[in-house]
């Protein structure tokens, strides 16, 4: 990779850690899922800045070209934040559930309540 173009990926990065920020402001993102992707944009940033470094793990672990391994731990990561997001996703599911019935049951009281008086 050029000096240009990761000197250019890391200010698309540095944006994009402004954009979280901004959206934790606006309360758009819960603090809990912006540490992964502010996890993930660091380990981007030093991926870009230890280019040679990448080149010489990514021959050791027998990529060819260091933006397989790039692409491929990417992939891995994105992976393992949508499963994340899954399971969080399956807590508020059973969460509302639970929620609904509670409601049900509480409608059902104050109207047997009522039809009393």
């Amino acid at each position: 990779m050029t000096s240009r173009l990761i000197v250019l990926l890391i200010i698309i990065c540095l944006f994009f850690i402004i954009y979280i920020f901004s959206n934790i402001f606006k309360r758009k993102i819960s603090l809990q899922f912006s540490l992964m992707w502010f996890t993930y944009i660091i380990l981007l940033m030093i991926l870009l800045i230890s280019i040679p470094f990448v080149g010489e793990i990514s021959k050791f672990l027998g990529f060819e070209v260091s933006s397989n391994m790039i692409f491929f731990f990417g992939f891995v990561l994105l992976i393992i934040i949508a499963f994340s997001l899954s399971m969080f996703v399956s807590i508020l599911q059973d969460k509302i559930k639970t929620l609904t019935q509670e409601v049900a049951i509480l409608k059902k009281e104050l109207n047997s309540n009522h039809e009393d008086n």
